[in-house]
């Protein structure tokens, strides 16, 4: 790293950047938000066409990119000027298209836009870029649902599943994609990449030189350097340019165990013998890297969300709302936020905090007509064995991983309300509800059943980790909780509830992801899980088929 605080632009200078990249962000029958990165400043144009463009793309002989489309047919044209202070990106919110409608795309320059590629076209020339509108009306969705991309935790950069994800997804002719969590990781613990958090403990002492402004925005644009390079990859990139993108933070985007953290912990993260030491102004660090996180987030992932206002006021997030909820006909998904709001030292609501809570709570009641419903959930409701319940104890740094879940028992309480209330609302309106999550590098699929209180519901949670980071060892699969009854803390002893899961899968030691399918047969709501890893072989792709609504 050497022994100056990094510069953006020289910040793991060794590493390749994405220059351009597009991601179709959320997309209904007549509208789409799309996501541009461009290589420089300047005046970029995105083209939209139902039936593809034709001629020399890369020239356009000189001449503005409306005026030389102009004589093609079905074309529409939206020019933004690029910011270097913006990231060089920008979310086109486009409206007035046709339903369930391929559409190609170009991403150019105008002409005064002083670029340093030969051609002006640098996405969609060589190469179709596209995407397909949403339809009305559904009787089956099918969707991926990945999270965890670290490809800097192995000896070599490896893109995991990412492949197999493109591959599965032209086949399967996705309606969309569900990315649930750790995008990039600030904090990696391999040494292919800088950890932000120790370089920000090692450079203190420039940091104490800065501004309060100053070091936020050197914050913000070593931040986006991770997301350049973390996304500079084919596969990654040709997944997002086609599919409709649906993102959610987890820790890694921040800090690792973001939330279970108390703050004298936060503080410590940044002390250093040899560095200025002054906690007051560790905590000023801390609280400025999560203003950067929080906006250069909001600017790659959230901004083409729903919901998804036109900017965020970083000095007060406590304002403002990440999660959101979306449908594809009579099918609903909501995405929760287990990071903006996550507080461990806060009495109650700690995970969601309670406004958050209400606005679920508002959805579930929502439900009735619902053919099904997907939960996003970045840390699955089950997933690790009694394990979690030591998690105080741990002095390999697992404490605020596992502070992080659901059964923890400090989240016992908000858990036991949230099932119930999803439970309430399966059996009521008779949709099979799923938990769909990552954030554990390992797979594992559960039915949560209460035939005491909610015999009709079927609700069960799917937990896909990760795509490409470096997964736990196959012997982890002995931590992953068995079948038998949840259990919570009662005056510091362990009781069962009267929810029972029962474990239908789990699989450690692998890269994958997840194809959630939910269809109506005969009037009968069911939802399905295939999880796909990377054979032994060469374009080997494994599937493990799970009925997730069968109840045998």
């Amino acid at each position: 790293m050497g022994n100056h605080l990094p510069k953006p632009q020289r910040f793991e200078d060794k590493k390749s950047r994405i220059q351009q990249m597009v991601i179709i962000g959320d997309t209904g029958a007549d509208f789409v938000k799309i996501w541009v990165k461009v290589p420089v400043a300047g005046k970029w144009t995105l083209s939209l066409s139902t039936s593809g463009f034709s001629g020399d793309l890369d020239s356009m002989d000189g001449k503005p990119v409306a005026q030389w489309l102009q004589g093609q047919a079905g074309i529409k044209t939206y020019t933004y000027d690029f910011q270097k202070d913006e990231g060089l990106c920008h979310t086109f919110n486009i409206d007035e298209l046709e339903k369930n409608c391929r559409y190609y795309y170009l991403l150019t320059s105008e002409p005064d836009t002083k670029i340093t590629e030969e051609g002006r076209t640098v996405i969609g020339d060589t190469s179709a870029a596209f995407f397909t509108t949403a339809k009305e009306h559904y009787d089956e969705v099918k969707f991926a649902m990945f999270s965890c991309h670290d490809p800097y935790s192995w000896a070599h950069p490896k893109e995991g599943a990412w492949p197999e994800l493109c591959d599965v997804a032209q086949r399967e002719n996705l309606d969309l994609l569900i990315a649930g969590g750790d995008q990039i990781y600030l904090d990696t613990n391999k040494g292919r990449m800088t950890d932000l958090w120790k370089c920000l403990a090692r450079h203190k002492n420039e940091l104490k030189q800065k501004t309060d402004e100053e070091i936020k925005d050197h914050l913000i644009g070593l931040i986006r350097e991770y997301y350049k390079i973390y996304w500079n990859f084919e596969a990654l990139a040709d997944a997002y340019g086609r599919y409709p993108s649906y993102m959610i933070w987890d820790d890694h985007e921040i800090m690792d165990g973001w939330g279970s953290r108390t703050k004298e912990e936060r503080i410590k993260l940044l002390r250093h013998f040899f560095q200025f030491d002054d906690d007051a102004f560790n905590l000023k660090v801390v609280d400025l890297a999560w203003q950067a996180a929080a906006q250069v987030y909001f600017e790659y992932q959230h901004s083409h969300n729903p919901w998804a206002q036109a900017s965020i006021n970083l000095s007060d997030l406590s304002r403002v709302h990440w999660d959101y909820s979306f449908q594809r006909g009579d099918f609903h998904y909501y995405v929760l936020d287990v990071r903006g709001h996550h507080d461990c030292e806060r009495e109650a609501y700690r995970l969601l905090g309670k406004d958050q809570n209400a606005r679920v709570n508002t959805w579930l009641n929502s439900l009735s007509g619902a053919k099904g419903a997907f939960i996003v959930s970045p840390v699955p409701v089950v997933h690790w064995s009694g394990l979690v319940d030591i998690a105080d104890f741990s002095l390999s740094g697992m404490k605020d991983d596992l502070m992080d879940e659901w059964s923890h028992h400090t989240n016992h309480a908000e858990r036991d309300e949230f099932l119930t209330d999803v439970l309430k609302a399966s059996h009521d309106f008779g949709v099979p509800i799923s938990f769909m999550s990552g954030d554990v590098h390992c797979a594992s699929a559960y039915q949560l059943v209460d035939m005491s209180r909610f015999p009709k519901a079927q609700v069960s949670q799917v937990t896909s980790s990760p795509i490409s980071r470096k997964p736990n060892p196959a012997v982890a699969n002995v931590a992953v909780a068995k079948s038998g009854y949840m259990t919570k803390e009662v005056d510091g002893k362990k009781v069962a509830t009267t929810v029972y899961q029962k474990r239908l899968f789990a699989k450690s030691g692998i890269n994958n992801f997840a194809i959630m399918r939910a269809l109506n047969v005969d009037g009968q709501n069911s939802i399905e899980a295939d999880f796909y890893w990377p054979g032994e072989e060469d374009h080997e792709i494994v599937r493990k088929n799970i009925s997730l609504t069968s109840g045998e």
